[in-house]
């Protein structure tokens, strides 16, 4: 579980899609985990860095699943929360997001090969099929230039290679995902 951990948590996309639902904290937070669970006071410590960012850290991903908690007295007899995290959760989440994305990529294909497109050639940033083009007769809505048709090739080219890497990067997912085991029982994880 280790490498596969290291492996994971060392992926750059892992690290940024975690910092995007957690905070510049997550990955620091997730990586100090073990077989052992750690509470806020333990994480804070060890990250020297105040309680409130590392609760907060630790909510956002309870938030998606994938830090649990559970509750248990201390020596004081208070309740005090010790957390675990998820790694199975972690690719499930990444795996999902992958998917969304070749679907995009698979659908802009399709709209890319099966029209023309007309884009301003004053930079307005605009791009518009046949049909609009000629509802606005072939000029800009915004400068009202002569709007030129695209040679959609090299589009329809850089999608292709997205989709084929994204294409990897879900066979990837879903292999890290069989060799995963879920260790957190007796945790509240939703």
């Amino acid at each position: 579980m280790n490498k596969l951990k290291k492996d994971l948590l060392s992926d750059k996309s892992t690290a940024i899609f975690l910092e995007q639902i957690a905070g510049p904290m997550a990955i620091n937070v997730i990586k100090l985990f073990n077989n052992d669970g750690l509470s806020p006071e333990d994480i804070s410590k060890k990250l020297n860095e105040k309680i409130t960012v590392v609760r907060s850290t630790l909510n956002s991903l309870h938030f998606r699943g994938i830090a649990c908690y559970k509750k248990q007295r201390n020596e004081n007899n208070l309740y005090e929360f010790i957390w675990e995290i998820k790694y199975k959760k972690i690719v499930d989440v990444l795996l999902l997001q992958e998917i969304k994305k070749f679907k995009k990529l698979e659908y802009e294909l399709t709209q890319k090969e099966g029209h023309d497109y007309f884009f301003c050639p004053k930079k307005c940033n605009v791009e518009v099929i046949f049909e609009v083009a000629a509802a606005y007769n072939f000029k800009c809505p915004n400068c009202s230039a002569n709007l030129e048709i695209l040679n959609s090739k090299n589009k329809i080219n850089k999608l292709k290679r997205e989709k084929k890497i994204v294409e990897k990067n879900i066979k990837k997912l879903e292999e890290l995902l069989k060799k995963i085991n879920d260790n957190t029982s007796g945790y509240h994880c939703e």
